[in-house]
């Protein structure tokens, strides 16, 4: 796996972070978010999520565990700059969800199993961000990134990617 390293020294920049990495990712990719509580894994989706232009309130679904988000692409992401290369992916199907996984509360396999994950990640046309997917061991990352708290705002953010 190819490995990245940033350092944010805000909230707003692990958000910015989020916005500005998000045309890397592609339809079907499981990106697995690691991290101790508080370190940002929340704040970099909800950039990921206004580069994909959704409009509901991407808060942590760790009570929830899965929260759906509809994607609102345009072919040209004025934000991106960009002709955005999911849509090009599994043939002349388009992002439409993103879905925000928690797994922190889930305490075994069997429990993560009785979620119905498998179910989520066959739609053809979402990409998925879990925090805490490290909890399972089945889970075929397509990214890893993890974030580390080095001061009070300042973090370490890690990408690893296929």
């Amino acid at each position: 796996m190819e490995e990245t390293e940033f350092i944010t020294r805000s909230a707003r920049e692990t958000e910015d972070l989020g916005s500005k990495l998000a045309h890397n990712f592609r339809i079907g990719n499981i990106i697995v978010l690691t991290g101790e509580l508080g370190a940002g894994k929340t704040t970099f989706v909800q950039g990921v999520g206004k580069a994909f232009n959704i409009k509901s309130r991407i808060i942590s679904p760790t009570f929830i565990l899965v929260r759906r988000h509809k994607v609102k692409l345009k072919t040209q992401n004025s934000k991106l700059k960009t002709t955005t290369p999911l849509d090009e992916t599994r043939g002349k199907q388009n992002l439409k969800t993103l879905y925000h996984i928690d797994l922190y509360r889930l305490e075994d396999s069997e429990e993560i199993k009785n979620l119905g994950l498998e179910e989520i990640f066959e739609d053809p046309n979402a990409i998925f961000f879990v925090e805490w997917g490290e909890k399972h061991e089945e889970l075929k990352a397509s990214w890893e990134i993890n974030f580390e708290i080095l001061e009070k705002d300042k973090r370490r953010i890690t990408l690893k990617h296929e």
